[in-house]
């Protein structure tokens, strides 16, 4: 049992994160619009031609977690990720860093893609995390993608996925977890149902009427690529996506972090 005002010295987040190139964007242009409270709009990182409707994402939030996975090799670092125990080695460093930002947005949503990798020196500079809302993405779309953005092959785009994935389920630990898809917010059938079971995930009330208008008002047709068959994939790849697609669809519509907070302002 946990006791009382235990959570009131904790510094508590909502985090919407997943692989690059696998909707978190689209979900947290979602939660904005429908009124959660991601920190100053003003502040948001800039719009850009890979992602022109915006990433929702705080620079704060990228001057730690940029230097965390890059350390001295800047971009090149994606070609050799830093293992766990350096990412953690870093965040000491920068605990005092940390513990500022996370308490700038306490009671926030939060959207990152990198803490996939990151969150490990998060939760060891004393970050509370409610709640994590994964977004998944067919693997070989994201491949696909980072090959177009990126450069990089077909090959290493998977192996980027599964490391993000693998990491981020390995380090949430107890964390309460949901799992968004990608290709069910591109689809008129499963649209209303997705967002509205997310948004129930970080507990914040919003009419069906106001979800089928961000559906109308934020979701592109063009960007459904769906495709018929599934590649043959490698088997750590075929095996992750097995189990996240589970994780997925066993999930209830009830299922929420259990501290009763309003991260919407």
């Amino acid at each position: 049992m946990t006791k009382p005002g235990f959570y009131d010295k904790l510094t508590l987040m909502y985090i919407i994160s997943g692989m690059h190139r696998s909707g978190t964007s689209l979900v947290a242009q979602l939660f904005h619009q429908a009124g959660a409270d991601m920190g100053d709009p003003g502040t948001f990182y800039r719009a850009d031609r890979h992602n022109p409707d915006g990433y929702f994402e705080q620079p704060d939030i990228h001057d730690i977690n940029f230097p965390l996975i890059h350390g001295p090799w800047g971009r090149l670092a994606y070609f050799w990720l830093p293992n766990e125990s350096t990412i953690r080695r870093r965040g000491r460093r920068m605990q005092s860093q940390i513990q500022h930002v996370a308490a700038k947005y306490r009671d926030k949503v939060v959207k990152e893609t990198r803490f996939c990798l990151t969150l490990p020196a998060w939760l060891e500079a004393g970050t509370a995390v409610e709640g994590i809302l994964v977004c998944l993405r067919e693997p070989q779309a994201v491949a696909q993608s980072l090959r177009k953005r990126n450069k990089a092959t077909l090959r290493h785009g998977l192996n980027l996925w599964q490391t993000h994935n693998q990491r981020l389920l390995a380090s949430a630990g107890q964390i309460p977890l949901r799992f968004i898809s990608f290709a069910r917010l591109l689809d008129p059938r499963y649209f209303e149902e997705e967002v509205r079971s997310a948004f129930n995930f970080f507990q914040i009330e919003v009419p069906p009427e106001q979800i089928r208008e961000l559906g109308e008002n934020v979701v592109k047709p063009d960007w459904n690529h769906a495709r018929a068959e599934t590649p043959n994939y490698p088997p750590a790849v075929a095996a992750l996506w097995d189990e996240l697609s589970r994780r997925h669809a066993a999930q209830s519509s009830s299922d929420r972090p259990t501290v009763d907070r309003q991260p919407c302002s």
